[in-house]
């Protein structure tokens, strides 16, 4: 008999871990605790899917920018010639609107522009390039804008996730979603990070990347910590060298903290900046390359106060115009101020200076309104919108973190209700871009138009986009076919 009961017992114990009552039907609430357990274990997988659908929904696709077709055409180049020209799609550098994007230099067409955004997504055009090759599927002029769309979706789904890592280390986990909804809807990673492969969104992803290796350190101290900072700030630095001041808060954590393993920091820069430091040499004959052009519109003077206020306020560039959610980043600064004990918060709290200093580098750059230049906004500020979304997370968890807070409940009603009206009217902006200004037709843009209130491309976005959007569709990898395309009539202007 008592064979028999411990038979049974260690049956039903099988059948609970399988998921199975003891009568062998299926046992609904196991199997969605398993579930549960595996969707809280992997959430981050999950999110990375999901932002990556969000990110490749699209009206259609345009044209490329020219800062951003190196990028979008030289992994191609790499896969197909091995080489890191242009020289096989004489169409491409002898077309007008972007030639100049592609200077010829000892008899080949290069990128004017810093190669390390097009070398990192080089393996999702490898995906592609496989399956075009194993099933003989030939990619199409539409279908290659698609990838392109496609590897900058990648990237900044992949912030998402890395912010969303950073954040649960730091704030509560409902603080943590909130935070990353934000950063992820609510800001320029939607509408410019994700839309094309501007260098700006490898900037997010890298400096996030940062951020969350620091973070981590901070739980469990380890050599391959450091290495993998120092591999990502030599990318960093050569992927958007007028970018390179954020770094600042990273550098003097090493120095300051991790002096015992600042070999393997300065290893790991060797190991992730090299390469370009020697490709840019061999090419340009410089150290940041194509980028020593830029060096001449840098102009000291007086202006730089007007430009300084026009890239934060300015309604066709300024960074709180497109994103008006991130003025609670402000108050999330003042916040972390008040509390910074630990070594991530005062890292955190270093990069404050040194988001003004960024802003200051360019109010002196003569042509700071070319950041919506064929692009939605405050392209130039972006790269340090994942701090901004910290610092409101910050914020956002001193209210609402934990049940019981300093505030009165009145207070937190208050603040709850403005950064809703915050949020909804920030992810309202972003949305427009994303979906509506693809069909904008002025997308030139000089200082007086940046500073025209009446001459707004959200407003334009809006009123064109309405009457000219075809169809909505969800791409996954060309060539493989969008999980959606639907399409509708459009619907005239104004009505």
């Amino acid at each position: 008999m008592k064979s028999k009961n411990k038979r049974d017992r260690t049956v039903s114990s099988k059948n609970k871990r399988a998921g199975y009552t003891n009568e062998g039907a299926p046992d609904l609430s196991g199997i969605l605790q398993k579930l549960a357990g595996l969707l809280t274990r992997y959430d981050f997988i999950v999110l990375f899917f999901l932002l990556f659908i969000a990110y490749n929904t699209v009206t259609g696709i345009g044209i490329i920018s020219g800062d951003a077709a190196p990028a979008s055409f030289l992994p191609a180049s790499i896969l197909m010639n091995h080489n890191l020209n242009f020289d096989y799609n004489p169409l491409l550098v002898s077309d007008p609107g972007l030639s100049y994007a592609f200077p010829l230099i000892n008899g080949h067409y290069v990128s004017l522009f810093p190669i390390v955004t097009p070398i990192l997504i080089t393996p999702v055009y490898g995906i592609s390039y496989v399956i075009c090759n194993v099933f003989s599927i030939p990619l199409s002029p539409a279908g290659f804008l698609i990838l392109a769309k496609t590897a900058a979706s990648v990237i900044a789904a992949l912030a998402g996730v890395f912010f969303y890592l950073a954040s649960k280390e730091l704030f509560s986990q409902k603080v943590a979603l909130a935070a990353t909804c934000i950063f992820a809807f609510a800001t320029s990673t939607w509408s410019i990070g994700s839309q094309e492969l501007w260098q700006h969104g490898t900037v997010e992803l890298l400096l996030i990347s940062l951020i969350y290796l620091t973070v981590r350190n901070e739980k469990k101290e380890g050599t391959i910590h450091i290495l993998l900072l120092g591999i990502v700030s030599g990318l960093f630095i050569f992927n958007r060298p007028p970018d390179s001041v954020l770094l600042i808060p990273v550098v003097f954590y090493i120095f300051w903290y991790q002096k015992a393993k600042l070999i393997h920091y300065i290893s790991g820069g060797i190991i992730g900046g090299l390469p370009f430091l020697y490709y840019n040499y061999s090419v340009f004959g410089n150290v940041f390359g194509g980028y020593n052009e830029n060096i001449r519109f840098f102009i000291l003077g007086s202006e730089f106060i007007k430009n300084y206020i026009g890239l934060l306020v300015a309604p066709n560039v300024g960074l709180f115009i497109f994103c008006p959610v991130l003025i609670l980043s402000v108050a999330g600064f003042l916040t972390l101020w008040q509390m910074h004990t630990s070594k991530i918060q005062q890292v955190l709290l270093g990069f404050g200076p040194v988001i003004v200093l960024q802003v200051l580098v360019y109010s002196f750059f003569s042509l700071w309104g070319s950041s919506a230049e064929y692009c939605y906004g405050p392209r130039f500020l972006t790269g340090f919108v994942p701090v901004l979304g910290l610092y409101t997370g910050f914020f956002l968890n001193s209210y609402f973190g934990t049940p019981r807070t300093n505030h009165p409940v009145r207070e937190k009603n208050i603040v709850l209700i403005v950064v809703g009206i915050l949020l909804i009217v920030s992810i309202i902006i972003q949305f427009i871009g994303v979906f509506y200004y693809l069909y904008y037709p002025y997308k030139t843009m000089n200082e007086e138009r940046v500073w025209n209130w009446s001459d707004s491309i959200i407003t334009g976005s809006y009123t064109y986009g309405s009457g000219n959007i075809t169809g909505i569709y969800v791409y996954t990898l060309p060539p493989l076919p969008p999980l959606l395309e639907y399409q509708f009539h459009p619907v005239p202007a104004g009505k």
